[in-house]
């Protein structure tokens, strides 16, 4: 079954003509009217407007129906999660113990409310002893441990190697953005290892921080930081496409100015339908024509492409004392999208390590 939402494919048609006058002045464009007309009978739409309002030369972009203004969602890309990544790789350890050790964290640009924890570990032996996670907030200088904040604890097991072991943390809270806070790692016995990375990228770790307990006191360093994953929501992602008709009428007071656009249009078209996303970065010789296309990816940066370009022959109408001049070109298009549903539960992935 096939779900279907506005997206208005028109409206993206329009803004992108705006956009081709206003970067060629030196064609025959002058105060070119673009406009959308809308529903069913958008062909017969152009005879709502009263004569002494009417303005031309006049684009009018509409469909045949209105489904083109609709997306359908036909499938279910996957689920992921929202994740702040600690460090960059495991190149040290430390033996977790009664006195834990914590590692900052920080989101950065958003709020994030924290759905879970995962940690890097390995077993020591000799006990399968359940691993207590802590968060904590920062002290005044945001450098060191201060508050207990939240608290979770993942069941002890045997490792044969490294893997991701995780815990939800009770209560569940939302992260402040570009604020400092620390998660800790204690396991009574010492029969875990918890994997360290002693040469972090501030890129992938915003605030690296490593801290120890020992006599009632942290003691911080930032040099290193843990292996870890902090999760957030979890999404589901759905995806589709659909096929439109898209008409462009094109229509003026004189011949020569209709055929001008509708050539300006249809080269336009032409280089749409075989744009992609790095056209930039693949143009090896300079552009020499003249014309300015290099944000012709503007509608492939939408999911919008077109399949193919025909110009209709010229024709004449009357209008009121006028005589007016149309050609209408037909593009045939497809339009994908992606779209993101956040889960109210908390869901399972089986992520190996390696993948990290």
């Amino acid at each position: 079954m096939q779900y279907k939402q506005p997206r208005n494919i028109k409206k993206h048609f329009v803004d992108f003509i705006n956009k081709v006058f206003s970067l060629n002045k030196e064609w025959e464009n002058v105060e070119v009217e673009v406009i959308e007309l809308k529903d069913d009978n958008a062909p017969d739409a152009f005879e709502q407007y009263p004569w002494d309002n009417e303005e031309y030369p006049r684009i009018a972009v509409f469909s045949n129906g209105s489904d083109d203004d609709h997306w359908a969602i036909d499938s279910r890309i996957g689920d992921y999660w929202t994740t702040l990544y600690i460090g960059d790789r495991a190149r040290d350890y430390v033996v977790l113990g009664r006195n834990p050790i914590a590692f900052g964290i920080k989101s950065v640009n958003d709020p994030l409310v924290l759905r879970s924890v995962d940690i890097a570990a390995m077993y020591k032996g000799p006990y399968e002893e359940d691993i207590t996670i802590k968060l904590w907030s920062t002290t005044a200088n945001g450098l060191l441990p201060n508050t207990l904040l939240a608290s979770g604890s993942i069941s002890g097991k045997s490792l044969t190697r490294m893997e991701w072991m995780t815990t939800s943390l009770t209560p569940t809270i939302t992260l402040t953005a570009d604020t400092n806070y620390f998660i800790s790692a204690e396991a009574s016995s010492g029969s875990y290892y918890l994997m360290l990375d002693n040469d972090p990228s501030v890129n992938t770790t915003p605030f690296i921080r490593y801290a120890t307990y020992l006599n009632g006191n942290w003691t911080g360093i930032g040099t290193k930081t843990a292996l870890a994953r902090v999760n957030g929501p979890v999404y589901r992602r759905l995806g589709g496409g659909q096929e439109n008709s898209i008409r462009v009428f094109i229509e003026a007071k004189d011949l020569s100015t209709t055929q001008k656009i509708s050539d300006l249009l249809y080269v336009y078209f032409h280089l749409i339908k075989h744009s992609n996303l790095t056209r930039k970065a693949k143009m090896t010789y300079p552009n020499t024509t003249g014309m300015n296309y290099d944000f012709v990816s503007d509608l492939t940066d939408e999911g919008i492409y077109i399949i193919n370009v025909n110009k209709g022959a010229e024709s004449v109408r009357p209008r009121g004392n006028d005589r007016l001049f149309s050609i209408e070109l037909s593009l045939s298009c497809y339009s994908n999208w992606t779209e993101d549903f956040e889960l109210p539960e908390l869901k399972d992935f089986d992520i190996d390590v390696d993948s990290y």
